[in-house]
């Protein structure tokens, strides 16, 4: 029962029908923080940390500009335009039988809590304890071949055997496979969505949806009742590679949408790897061009798992056990290949930063590619177009204000402008022009 369930001691997530007074409180401090006109994630991200709660932030609006934010941001709180679209959020909320997990709680994932970006909140469905156990991304090509199907159901399966979490972002293709073949005995999967906490998306995944509330883990940052809208499934991607130790690409063509989490992965120092795939095999360009800026090629479970191997060991998963989880998870005539096919220092195998925005920007599939064309149709795109013309490499901040937008106003433009190609996001979270 929704209201009536209780957690494990320690566990400080809190069902959304169930919140006591300090509880509440900070859930409408993320609220004003996340609808206050003009704060981004990154900005209401450094506000958090540097306040500790979401809750000091709002009370020590004053002092914001300590914390590296504008003081008219601050201003904007005050005026308290934010309490309509926050009081949407939390109609709908409250109605769901869900966890909310908070920055500053314990329960929070803690590498995703390391990110610049990371979400003031979560809203959860399922086994709210894999937030603490070591994750791994697998991710590829929604219109996947049957040979890349393949390869992440066996990727995932014996990665999931050995003790990882396996993260995804519940879409058709590599997404659905890695999930279903981690839940597969006693692994463990967490899904996250691009759409709200109650939306089941899409609709050939209602079967998966349900697995994963009764035997994994769905999570999102977007406020209940989010439709499926084409700039927020990039935008989910941060905490796709955020709450995980690396990043698999398993098929990814040219123009994949894979190739942001890779690239969000590098920003926050994860490690990457890739299936190289068949020579000259076009759903493979863009894992085969990982590979040549740097990515780790892997060819089985364990190329992942020795290397690894010392940020497992805090969580009892040693190399002396590996192989025979391996060997147990494979079935009867299936071995695995016990060679080391290479253990590079992570320093060594960073990928670089694509040269050519345009060749290596993610696309949508071709019947989303109108939208997201909809989307940068605007004076507002030209605007910001234009002043990176003039100006060079810019934040993120900085333009919103060059065009008169709000923050998430500006980045539903950039996230679209980089989808076709002509942007590119830069470190710092700037952006410049591809020419």
């Amino acid at each position: 029962m929704c209201c009536g369930e209780k957690l494990p001691e320690g566990n400080t997530a809190r069902k959304l029908c169930n919140l006591d007074a300090d509880a509440r409180r900070e859930y409408w401090a993320c609220l004003a923080l996340r609808h206050c006109h003009g704060l981004g994630a990154r900005s209401v991200c450094r506000l958090v940390q540097h306040f500790g709660s979401a809750y000091a932030a709002v009370q020590g609006q004053a002092h914001w500009r300590e914390a590296g934010v504008r003081s008219d941001m601050a201003q904007a709180l005050a005026s308290n335009a934010w309490r309509a679209s926050a009081r949407m959020e939390w109609d709908r909320a409250r109605t769901l039988d869900a966890f909310v997990i908070f920055w500053k709680d314990p329960a929070y994932p803690p590498l995703l809590r390391r990110i610049v970006d990371a979400p003031p909140l979560l809203y959860c469905l399922g086994d709210i304890s894999l937030l603490q156990t070591p994750c791994f991304a697998v991710v590829g090509a929604r219109k996947a071949t049957e040979h890349g199907l393949a390869v992440a159901k066996h990727m995932a399966h014996r990665l999931a055997a050995c003790g990882l979490t396996i993260v995804s972002g519940m879409a058709l293709g590599i997404d659905r496979i890695a999930h279903e073949a981690a839940l597969q005995g006693l692994g463990r999967s967490i899904g996250v969505l691009g759409t709200g906490i109650d939306m089941a998306y899409p609709r050939q995944n209602m079967s998966l949806f349900e697995a994963m509330k009764d035997n994994g883990l769905l999570i999102s940052e977007f406020a209940p009742g989010t439709p499926p809208q084409a700039s927020n499934f990039p935008i989910r991607n941060r905490i796709i590679s955020g709450l995980s130790l690396g990043v698999l690409v398993v098929e990814a063509a040219d123009r994949s949408g894979s190739l942001i989490t890779a690239r969000l992965a590098l920003e926050q120092n994860r490690d990457v790897y890739a299936v190289p795939g068949p020579a000259l095999d076009v759903h493979c360009l863009g894992s085969q061009e990982l590979v040549r800026q740097g990515a780790q090629a892997v060819f089985c479970a364990e190329d992942i798992l020795r290397d690894l191997a010392e940020q497992l060991r805090p969580y009892g998963i040693s190399m002396a056990n590996l192989s025979q989880e391996l060997e147990e998870s494979s079935g009867a005539g299936s071995k695995i290949s016990t060679t080391e096919h290479g253990t590079k220092n992570a320093t060594q195998r960073h990928v670089q930063q694509p040269k050519d925005g345009r060749r290596h920007a993610a696309t949508l599939p071709s019947g989303e590619l109108a939208a997201v064309q909809q989307l940068t149709a605007t004076d507002d795109t030209a605007t910001i177009l234009r002043y990176l013309c003039v100006n060079g490499p810019t934040q993120s901040d900085v333009l919103a204000d060059a065009a008169g937008l709000s923050a998430s106003a500006t980045n539903t433009v950039l996230i679209g402008l980089e989808m076709l190609g002509q942007i590119r996001r830069l470190p710092g979270a700037r952006y410049e022009v591809v020419t």
